[in-house]
């Protein structure tokens, strides 16, 4: 028998087998024999059934290779394909939070933070340049991300937005020493009558109302805390408006308690004794002025004192001259 493939291998393109009387040419893996008998053809796995890939299938000349998009790994079988979770590995990239997705991942931020366009990093969202952050009055923007807060004389809502107006004066008065009244936003103290609020703006002091022009008294003022009052001297009453004077007529009652004749004046009196009287030392009674005890009362002869007067008489012999005292 001659063994053809020792010749050439036959003329055959891969193997060559000898049989007896002849011999037959036959492809290795992933080949077919052509019709001439020789030639070995490849076969393209991939398209039967994608040769069994999950998802991607390669040609290649006498077999295939399976590969995955990407997000996949080949599984250890060469044809399925498994999901990598990139987020295992350094977190992907992605600053904040990394979600595995099957075939992918993607990046998202905590409250507070809006995704980059890079779409890894996360860039604090300023709350305040939106309506204030939907605060009453200040925003403040924080990393990452906001407070309200209220100016003085209000105080923080409940609900973290609103401000409310603080009562100052529900808590110690407001430290005023008076009268304290709140308003919007704050409060303000003010003296009572007689006061005047101290440069403090709480404390109140007395106003002496007696140092500007007497306090409008005609004669005598007199300050007290918080008020002063108008008196007048000896000889005059206060007048019924507070602040003048009118003269008492101490003459209008019991004659002001003169002996004989009583005179008014502005702010006094005086008692005055008719003739042949003399003002005793108590200011009051009238003492009768004997007039013989002083040059015989301008008598010639015989001087005779009497209540309040005198009478001159003349010796026997001798008869009183018109004038009432010559004899």
């Amino acid at each position: 028998d001659i063994d053809e493939c020792l010749a050439a291998n036959g003329g055959c393109d891969h193997a060559c087998t000898n049989t007896a009387g002849s011999f037959y040419c036959s492809c290795g893996a992933g080949h077919n024999l052509n019709v001439d008998g020789f030639t070995c053809d490849d076969i393209n796995e991939c398209n039967l059934g994608n040769g069994g890939c999950q998802q991607n299938c390669h040609n290649t000349i006498g077999g295939f290779q399976c590969s995955c998009a990407i997000g996949y790994d080949l599984n250890d079988d060469g044809l399925a394909c498994d999901d990598v979770d990139e987020c295992s590995t350094a977190n992907a990239g992605c600053q904040q939070i990394c979600t595995n997705v099957i075939g992918s991942f993607h990046c998202s931020c905590q409250n507070g933070y809006t995704l980059n366009s890079d779409e890894f990093n996360c860039d604090d969202i300023d709350e305040c340049t939106s309506g204030n952050g939907g605060c009453d009055q200040t925003c403040t923007n924080l990393i990452p991300s906001f407070q309200c807060s209220c100016d003085v004389g209000y105080s923080l809502n409940a609900d973290g937005f609103s401000c409310d107006d603080v009562d100052e004066c529900a808590s110690a008065n407001g430290g005023c020493g008076q009268t304290c009244t709140n308003s919007i936003g704050s409060f303000q103290c003010s003296c009572m009558t007689g006061y005047k609020l101290n440069a403090d703006g709480l404390a109140c002091h007395d106003v002496n109302e007696c140092s500007a022009a007497n306090g409008g008294c005609l004669q005598t003022c007199t300050n007290y805390f918080g008020s002063f009052q108008c008196s007048c001297g000896i000889g005059y009453t206060l007048n019924v408006d507070g602040v003048s004077c009118d003269d008492i007529n101490e003459c209008s009652v019991a004659n002001g308690g003169c002996g004989q004749n009583c005179s008014n004046t502005i702010g006094s009196f005086q008692c005055i004794c008719g003739t042949g009287y003399a003002l005793n030392v108590d200011g009051f009674a009238c003492d009768d002025i004997n007039e013989c005890n002083t040059a015989n009362g301008g008598c010639s002869h015989v001087c005779d004192n009497t209540i309040g007067s005198f009478e001159c008489f003349c010796n026997t012999g001798y008869m009183l001259d018109v004038d009432g005292f010559a004899c």
